[in-house]
Parts: structure tokens; sequence; C-alpha cells
């Protein structure tokens, strides 16, 4: 989830392809090979859509979904407070020039990215292990 808030906030950009006008955060080094699931998110999003459409954006369903991940596998659970909107645009240049920490970052990098982004290094830690498991 991290990955999508930190370039423009969590507004669901990473989850826009490439079009005329965007050129996808999907794409990004930081993100190739470490995100994925974009096809469960689509689908939550459809089901979402059938009982209330266009009631409930894809940053509401990426925030309730990393949420409800977490809970899964026995992590901690809060309260999602609703009302994001979804981003029209998507930043390949902010995801590749800092906005998202690299791989290869050594940890004072780590610590310092996600410490501009409200979260501690424990955080960090929670959040990397992550990766582990999705």
């Amino acid at each position: 989830h991290f990955h999508d808030c930190f370039v423009q906030g969590c507004d669901a950009s990473i989850l826009l392809d490439d079009a005329p006008s965007i050129v996808s955060e999907k794409n990004a080094l930081p993100n190739k090979g470490s995100v994925r699931g974009y096809d469960v998110i689509e689908a939550a999003k459809a089901e979402v859509e059938k009982l209330c459409p266009g009631v409930v954006s894809c940053a509401d369903v990426l925030t309730v979904a990393a949420r409800d991940a977490s809970e899964m596998v026995g992590g901690p659970s809060w309260s999602v407070k609703l009302g994001r909107r979804d981003s029209t645009t998507a930043s390949l240049v902010l995801a590749e020039t800092g906005a998202l920490p690299s791989f290869k970052a050594p940890l004072d990098t780590l610590i310092k990215t996600f410490g501009d982004n409200g979260l501690n290094a424990r955080d960090m830690v929670a959040l990397s292990g992550a990766h582990t498991l999705g």
C-alpha cells in the first residue's frame, strides 16, 4: 500500500494503466517485481460496484484490502475512514526519483524515506516484511 501512498498520496494512482496521457506507476523500477495483486483489487472493486455503483473509490478499496491482508496474517486491524478520491493521473517520475525507496537503498535512506511519510522504523520493518507475504 505504501507504493501507492508515497508517490501522490493514497489515491490509487498505482492502479492506473498506461494511457495516452498517463505513464503508469506500475512500471516504475521500485514497483516492478514487487507490487502485485492488481487482479485481486480489481475483483474486489467489481464486487463493490455491483452493490453500490460509483460510491466507493479504488483508493478506499486498496486501503481496506491492505487492512484486511494485515488482519488475515495475524497482524493488526484498524478502522478505515472512507472517502478517498481516486487519482486521474500517475507519476512514474515521482515513483522513480525518490518517492519510493530502492530495494538497494541503505538502512538510513530507508528510515528517512519512511520517516518523511510519517512512519517509524518499526512501521518500515512491518511494511517491508509484508513483501515476503504478498
